[in-house]
């Protein structure tokens, strides 16, 4: 009987001290994400807070009217599943602290004995042994595996930080080559359009002897080409715009009918505000990636000191009790391992290899972010002296184009003339773009190099959408 009564009150103490979490099923079902997928939409009242909250009074409607590379990148962070991946590995993370932070659970033990030779008048069962155990750690090793949980949960959060410049980074590209396509095909069109003009002029002057045909052929097979070439371009625009809702993790039917600009396009940054050494300070304290390196690293220091204070053993405080033969005996018995077959050498090798890892990777890292940060610029830098090239011949051609115009006007000019004078003027506009293309191109590899904007029209600040930001206050794009 007295055993039974042991036994019951070990099973309640047990229960009550149990924790209270339960399972819960939380299926994957793809049809559904799909559905919610298809859901999404840049009118989702949800996402118009959210837009709000950032842009506040420079947002006069809601959904805007018109889409900026600000109100696009807000968007995507609020749809990007790579940002709720990043999330996911910050909770990780954090639950990570949580078990970093629990203390050894003492544990109890329980015998029994049977007599098989004992008198009637005594029971044959009996308590032989009852053994508690209070391990204790020793050497600080709890304060260690926290700190290193800390710094891991820290790179986490930083992390997110990378997410989210890669979601920008990737919606700005997405968004210059989409405007760059629709420019590209309109001035597809008038080339095709004077290209077209001048075979008919000379159609007409052949038919009246006053050409050769030559000359008809040469002008059919440029606009043979230039439809070649009309046609292209008008198949990148579609291509650019599924680009950018990918870009932005939302499906193509939720572009269409929305209006995007980026006033600032053709105003990228001048080089003379853009010094090597201001682009290197920046790029070595801007960059995410750098702090991130430095928590990992900060990590793999704490994981050392505790593989060294794990050469210390912990104490186990056992204390014991049975009852014989109508005696209680109580026992109290300390329990070490002894380190005589390792002193934890080998976990203490690998920690300081990895701790010196981390710190190549880290000099490796810095030394690859000097590098690229001074070759984009020196990229850019000649991307932007072509581009001030092809505006000054796309003035001039236009001041040319005016002229003509006027020429024709007074009778100085022909009509084929005029035609062919407009067919120089779209190829100068032509090679214009194609240089701002190239240049902001590399102005976008140069923000990557820093990760920092660089041009106007970007975000300077923003919050990370309601499900994110319980992790991250803010941080600069």
């Amino acid at each position: 009987m007295r055993f039974r009564v042991v036994i019951a009150s070990v099973l309640v103490v047990t229960s009550t001290l149990c924790g209270c979490s339960t399972y819960r099923a939380a299926p994957l079902v793809p049809s559904e994400a799909a559905h919610d997928f298809d859901q999404r939409s840049l009118a989702d009242p949800a996402l118009c807070s959210y837009l709000r909250a950032d842009l506040g009074n420079s947002l006069p409607t809601c959904p805007p009217d018109r889409w900026d590379l600000a109100t696009l990148t807000l968007a995507a962070f609020f749809y990007n599943p790579d940002l709720a991946v990043a999330q996911a590995n910050l909770t990780v993370a954090k639950a990570a602290i949580i078990t970093a932070r629990e203390r050894p659970n003492p544990s109890f033990g329980l015998g029994p004995a049977y007599t098989a030779s004992a008198a009637p008048s005594f029971a044959p069962w009996a308590i032989a042994a009852a053994q508690v155990n209070f391990p204790i750690e020793t050497a600080g090793k709890r304060g260690y595996r926290v700190a290193q949980a800390d710094h891991l949960r820290d790179a986490a959060a930083l992390q997110i930080g990378e997410t989210g410049w890669r979601v920008r980074s990737g919606v700005r590209a997405a968004l210059v080559n989409y405007l760059v396509a629709q420019r590209q095909y309109e001035l597809a069109r008038s080339y095709e359009s004077a290209s077209e003009r001048i075979a008919n002029l000379l159609q007409e002057r052949l038919d009246a002897g006053a050409a050769s045909a030559p000359e008809l052929n040469l002008a059919l097979a440029n606009l043979a080409a230039a439809r070649l070439k009309m046609a292209q371009a008008e198949s990148l625009v579609p291509e650019t715009r599924n680009a950018l809702a990918a870009a932005m993790g939302v499906p193509i039917e939720s572009l269409q009918g929305k209006i995007f600009l980026w006033p600032q396009l053709d105003r990228p940054p001048d080089e003379n505000s853009l010094t090597p050494a201001s682009v290197q300070q920046m790029a070595l304290f801007n960059r995410i990636d750098i702090g991130r390196m430095l928590a990992q690293y900060a990590a793999a220091d704490e994981a050392l000191k505790l593989e060294i204070a794990r050469q210390y053993p912990d104490i186990n405080l056992g204390g014991g009790y049975s009852w014989e033969v109508n005696e209680n005996i109580f026992e109290l018995v300390p329990v070490i391992t002894l380190p005589l077959m390792n002193q934890n050498q080998g976990p203490i090798a690998e920690a300081k290899a990895r701790r010196a890892q981390i710190a190549a990777e880290f000099m490796a890292l810095q030394d690859s972010v000097i590098a690229q940060s001074k070759g984009a610029l020196t990229s850019y830098r000649g991307a932007l002296r072509a581009y001030e090239q092809g505006s000054s011949s796309a003035a001039f051609s236009e001041r040319r184009m005016a002229s003509m115009r006027r020429a024709a006007e007074l009778g100085d000019a022909d009509a084929l003339t005029l035609a062919s004078a407009q067919l120089q003027s779209v190829l100068a506009q032509q090679a214009k773009l194609n240089s701002l293309a190239v240049a902001q191109h590399d102005l976008g590899e140069l923000e990557d190099a820093v990760q920092r904007p660089l041009g106007d029209g970007g975000l300077k600040s923003f919050s990370l959408p309601p499900s994110l930001q319980n992790t991250v206050a803010e941080k600069n794009l």
